[in-house]
């Protein structure tokens, strides 16, 4: 008897989680431009944590594909410019004005994207 409703109570708990997911929808980080922009700005200022670039290089954007080909070319910087000291990312002078064109670039997604809502 015990096993039964075991079985019950598992395959209820089951099945409200799944229609809670079915309609409150599963979790989905997504990566904007301001949030490319504000961590190249910390990497720039030398606040930027190791985990944070991680996250960053290590997740493709699907949904933006220029946004995708930043991350690649970072990531390829990184590769040869960047150290890490004391958890903080570090980039050489050479690698720190490659991050600055990248920022420039996303200065200007952003700022025709913010064009084209005020339209």
């Amino acid at each position: 008897m015990d096993f039964i409703i075991t079985v019950g109570l598992t395959f209820a708990s089951v099945l409200v989680a799944l229609l809670v997911f079915r309609y409150v929808g599963l979790p989905v980080y997504r990566i904007e431009a301001i949030n490319i922009k504000r961590l190249l700005e910390s990497v720039l200022a030398e606040t930027a944590t190791e985990d944070d670039w991680d996250v960053f290089i290590g997740m493709p954007i699907h949904h933006n594909p220029e946004l995708d080909d930043i991350r690649v070319q970072c990531a390829m910087l990184a590769l040869t410019e960047m150290t890490v000291r004391r958890g903080l990312v570090i980039f050489s002078d050479t690698g720190r004005a490659q991050i600055e064109e990248q920022l420039k670039t996303l200065n200007r997604q952003i700022s025709q994207k913010t064009e084209h809502h005020h339209d």
